[in-house]
């Protein structure tokens, strides 16, 4: 294995949607080059005043039962050779992976826990760490990326600040996968304007996504070289449903936690949550 290049942080509880998460998380952080620090957390139940006495149960000794779990995961085929560490953390697990993910260049979270209700699309701790993770998150759908015959990255550019880092971060990430970029960039005519009369004689929504897409390729071109192939395109419609469209056949779907229309008290913007909720591939909220 190469010299390791960062520290890719992954929650484990011993769900289906952790194991899946830990698997995807080590096979790419085998392309990255990143070490795996797989992270469980325990805590007394807060209704507890004080553990029982006499009792021979802990929620450590769970925890513990959890990691070796994931230390045979992590030593069974197929996962790949890894430099893998596991770890259990007292605490509550958003609390804990968010802390854990300080340094990291990348947490990792399935969409749901053990402690998830089967209605929810994404779970309590997965929308923590969306909120407030200090690197960027990667919310893993069941399906690994390795699996899909796509190789390319979606992007969602809207020409916000953070869509803008979003972008740079994605082509980063392209060029160490092999991975092609397909920068995406939606439009409509407000609903309160008839199109088929429209009160501008210069201006229309596509042309201002059209400029809002080119210039975020500018600002990003530092970056580019011929490693990476990227694509770019305007799609009317609402930016959300396009992009969920766009998830179809992506390996991963990589957006800012706000747009341009976000509030400014929003952690993350409408967008990026329902994304994350509804994509059919794995999603990388990046934090700015």
């Amino acid at each position: 294995m190469a010299e390791p290049q960062g520290r890719i942080v992954v929650g484990f509880d011993g769900s289906d949607e952790a194991a899946g998460a830990l698997h995807a998380t080590l096979r790419l952080a085998e392309r990255l080059s990143s070490t795996v620090d797989v992270v469980t957390t325990w805590r007394w139940p807060i209704t507890w005043s004080s553990p029982p006495i006499g009792s021979s149960w802990s929620p450590l000794h769970d925890a513990e039962e959890i990691r070796a779990q994931a230390n045979a995961l992590i030593s069974s085929p197929p996962s790949p050779p890894s430099a893998a560490t596991t770890r259990t953390v007292e605490g509550g697990a958003a609390e804990a992976l968010v802390d854990a993910a300080r340094g990291a260049e990348l947490l990792v979270v399935g969409t749901r826990g053990r402690g998830g209700f089967r209605g929810l699309l994404l779970g309590s701790v997965s929308t923590a760490c969306m909120q407030h993770a200090p690197c960027p998150v990667l919310i893993h759908r069941a399906q690994d990326p390795s699996d899909r015959e796509s190789r390319t990255i979606v992007v969602g550019v809207d020409g916000s600040h953070d869509s803008g880092e979003a972008l740079r971060f994605a082509v980063t990430l392209a060029r160490r996968l092999g991975y092609a970029i397909r920068t995406v960039t939606t439009w409509q005519w407000p609903s309160a304007l008839n199109r088929k009369a429209p009160p501008f004689d210069h201006w229309s929504p596509e042309a201002d996504a059209r400029a809002t897409a080119s210039s975020a390729l500018d600002a990003a071109a530092d970056l580019f070289d011929d490693d990476v192939q990227i694509t770019s395109e305007m799609v009317e419609g609402p930016a959300a449903a396009v992009l969920l469209e766009a998830s179809q056949d992506a390996a991963f779907l990589v957006l800012g936690n706000r747009g341009l229309g976000g509030f400014k008290g929003l952690l993350v913007g409408s967008v990026s949550q329902e994304c994350a909720q509804h994509a059919a591939c794995s999603v990388i909220i990046h934090r700015s």
